[in-house]
C-alpha cells in the first residue's frame, strides 16, 4: 500500500512548475488531489495525468487572493473529496521584479503581498476547518524571504518573510490538532510548463547561477521530493520548522 492511500491532498497553484510536481508525487504516493489555479487548461490537463496515475483528481480555477474564490474552492473540495490530510501553499510568485521601493507603484507592490502572503492565509484559513487531525500543511516560502540579496523585489521578500511567520505562529496554534506546519525553501528552480527545456538550456549556456556561485537550478521534482517526505511524516514529525533546498546560507 503506498503512503497516501486513502488520503486526500490539496495543492494551490497546481497547473505548472513546482505545483504540477507535487501534485503528480503526491498521486503517485496514494492521495487523491485538489489542485486550483487562475489557468483552467493547464489544471485541467495536470488532473488528467493525476487520473491516468489510477487517482481521483479535481481542478477548480482560483484566485488564492480573492477570498470568495478561495471559499468557494475549499468548500467545492469538502464536497468532492471529504476531509484534507495534506494542504500545499504553492501559489504565489514575484508581481513586482526590479523595481527600487522608490519608483514602485502601491498598487502593484501591494498585489505581490495579497498572492504571496495573503493568498497563503486565506487558503489556509478556508480549509482549516477541512482538516482532518494530523493533517500537514506544507508552505511554499522563499529564500527571499529570510534574506535580501539585491535590492528591487521588496514586495516579494516581506510576502514571503511573513509567509515565513505565518508557519511558525499557526503551527504554534494547531499542534493539539496533531497538525504538522513546515516552510519549503525551493532553491532556484526550473519552473513553467517545460522544465527538462530550461534545465537544458543553463547546461549548454553554462552560465553563472543567480545569488551564489554554489547554487544549481533544478527540476520542481526536487521540491516536490521534500514536499512528499514532510506529508508522510508520523505524529512526531517535524512542525514550525523551514526546511531549505537553496544551495546558500540563509
Amino acid at each position: 500500500m503506498s503512503e497516501l492511500t486513502g488520503k486526500v491532498a490539496v495543492v494551490t497553484g497546481g497547473g505548472r512548475g513546482i505545483g504540477r510536481s507535487i501534485a503528480r508525487h503526491l498521486a503517485r504516493a496514494g492521495a487523491d488531489v485538489a489542485i486550483c489555479a487562475r489557468s483552467r487548461a493547464e489544471i485541467d490537463a495536470v488532473a488528467a495525468e493525476l487520473r491516468d496515475l489510477g487517482r481521483r483528481a479535481v481542478a477548480h480555477t482560483a484566485d488564492v487572493a480573492e477570498w470568495e474564490q478561495v471559499q468557494r474552492f475549499a468548500q467545492a473540495i469538502a464536497g468532492d473529496l471529504g476531509k484534507v490530510d495534506v494542504l500545499v501553499n504553492n501559489a504565489g510568485g514575484g508581481v513586482e521584479r526590479n523595481t527600487p521601493i522608490a519608483q514602485s507603484d502601491p498598487k502593484t507592490w501591494w498585489r505581490g503581498v495579497e498572492v504571496n502572503l495573503q493568498g497563503t492565509y486565506y487558503v489556509t484559513r478556508a480549509f482549516l476547518e477541512h482538516l482532518n487531525d494530523g493533517a500537514k500543511i506544507v508552505n511554499i516560502g522563499s529564500g527571499m524571504g529570510h534574506e535580501a540579496p539585491r535590492g528591487g523585489n521588496s514586495s516579494y521578500n516581506v510576502a514571503k518573510a511573513g509567509v515565513r511567520m505565518f508557519t511558525q505562529a499557526l503551527a504554534v496554534e494547531v499542534w493539539e490538532r496533531g497538525i504538522q506546519v513546515n516552510e519549503v525553501l525551493p532553491g532556484i528552480v526550473a519552473n513553467g510548463l517545460d522544465p527538462e527545456a530550461k534545465l537544458a538550456a543553463a547546461r549548454k549556456s553554462g552560465e553563472a547561477p543567480r545569488f551564489a556561485p554554489s547554487e544549481r537550478l533544478k527540476h520542481p521534482d526536487r521540491v516536490a521530493d521534500i514536499v512528499l517526505w514532510l506529508a508522510t511524516r508520523s505524529e512526531d514529525g517535524p512542525t514550525g520548522q523551514t526546511f531549505s533546498l537553496a544551495r546558500r546560507p540563509l
